[in-house]
C-alpha cells in the first residue's frame, strides 16, 4: 500500500533561513547597530543613513506606548529578529521579561550574545509557542514584519485565511484580557499586471522568499474577526521604504567586504529584492499597515 504524504500548509522552514542565516555580521553591515529589519520612523528633512538608529528606536518607542508594554512583567515577541524590540523593552521600557521567537538559528545566537538575562529568544514557530506550565499570559505582543513568512502561498484563498484566523487564535491564547497586540506587517492587493513588476515578484516568491505569502488585509480582517478590537490602523509604507532605500545605501558603501563576508550571488539578491521593496512601497503596490489590536475576553 503507498501512502500519501500530507499537504504542506506552511512554508518550509529551511526556505525561510534561506534568508535570515546569512552571516549576522553581513545583517549589521546592512542594517546598521540597532539590527532592526522593518521601517523606521525619519522626521522632515532627516538623512536616512545618519538618522537610521534613531529612526529604528522612535518606531520601536512608538510601538511600545500602543501596546502599553511598559513596565509590565512579560512580553511576547513573535519573529523577534535580532531581538532589538527585547532588548529596548527591558532595557529602557522596564519590562522585566521579554521572550521571542524565531526560526533563525543565527537570530537567536545574536540574542544570546546580547547577555540580557532579562531577554530569551526560542527557536521555534509561532505555532508551537505555549505557555509554561504555571505562567500567566503575556501583557501585550508585538508582530514586527514577521506575518509575510506564516502562510503559504500556494493555499486556496479560504485555506490562507483560515491560517490567518489560527495564527490569531494563538495569540489570543497567549494574551491576557485587554491585552495589546501591535503588528506591523506588509499587504498587498491587486498589483498591476506590469512585465518587470510581475518578473520582480516572482522572484520574491520563488528564490528569496520562496512559498510566503504577503497578506491581503481582507484576510488578516476576517482573521481576527470576533477575537480582536481593532484600535487602530495606520499604513505607512514610506517608513519601510525609507529604510531600505537607507540600507542599500549602506551596502553600496561596503560592497566589497559584504562580498567578502558572504559572495557575489548573495549580496547582489540582497540588493535585488531591497530595491523591490523600496520601489513597491513607494508605489503604493505594497502597503504597511500598523495594526494595535485589543484582546477580547
Amino acid at each position: 500500500m503507498t501512502t500519501v504524504e500530507a499537504r504542506s500548509i506552511n512554508p518550509d522552514v529551511e526556505a525561510i533561513r534561506h534568508h535570515y542565516e546569512v552571516p549576522n555580521e553581513l545583517y549589521r553591515l546592512i542594517l546598521g547597530p540597532t539590527m532592526m529589519y522593518s521601517g523606521g520612523y525619519w522626521e522632515d528633512g532627516e538623512d536616512l543613513v545618519t538618522v537610521l538608529d534613531e529612526a529604528q528606536e522612535r518606531k520601536l518607542d512608538a510601538f511600545t506606548d500602543l501596546a502599553r508594554a511598559a513596565h509590565t512583567d512579560t512580553v511576547l515577541d513573535i519573529g523577534c529578529g535580532w531581538g532589538t524590540m527585547l532588548n529596548r523593552l527591558t532595557t529602557v521600557h522596564g519590562v522585566k521579561k521579554a521572550v521571542g521567537v524565531t526560526l533563525s538559528r543565527t537570530q537567536a545566537d545574536f540574542v544570546d550574545a546580547l547577555n540580557n538575562p532579562a531577554i530569551e529568544a526560542r527557536v521555534e514557530s509561532w505555532e508551537d509557542h505555549r505557555l509554561a506550565d504555571g505562567q500567566t499570559p503575556y501583557d501585550a505582543a508585538f508582530c514586527i514584519n514577521a506575518l509575510e513568512h506564516f502562510v503559504l502561498s500556494s493555499l486556496t484563498p479560504k485555506e490562507r485565511t483560515q491560517r490567518y484566523r489560527v495564527f490569531f487564535k494563538q495569540v489570543h491564547s497567549l494574551l491576557k484580557p485587554g491585552a495589546r497586540f501591535v503588528l506591523h506587517t506588509m499587504t498587498v492587493e491587486n498589483p498591476p499586471l506590469r512585465r518587470q513588476l510581475l518578473d520582480d515578484l516572482k522572484f520574491l516568491q520563488r528564490e528569496e522568499f520562496e512559498g510566503c505569502h504577503i497578506p491581503r488585509l481582507p484576510e488578516l480582517a476576517a482573521g481576527l474577526d470576533g477575537l480582536f478590537e481593532v484600535t487602530e490602523i495606520r499604513n505607512e509604507p514610506e517608513s519601510f521604504a525609507r529604510a531600505c532605500r537607507a540600507w542599500l545605501q549602506l551596502l553600496a558603501a561596503r560592497r566589497d567586504e559584504a562580498v567578502t563576508m558572504t559572495d557575489e550571488t548573495t549580496v547582489a539578491r540582497f540588493e535585488r529584492y531591497l530595491d523591490i521593496f523600496a520601489y513597491t512601497l513607494e508605489d503604493h503596490i505594497f502597503n504597511n499597515f500598523r495594526v494595535t489590536l485589543t484582546r477580547r475576553a
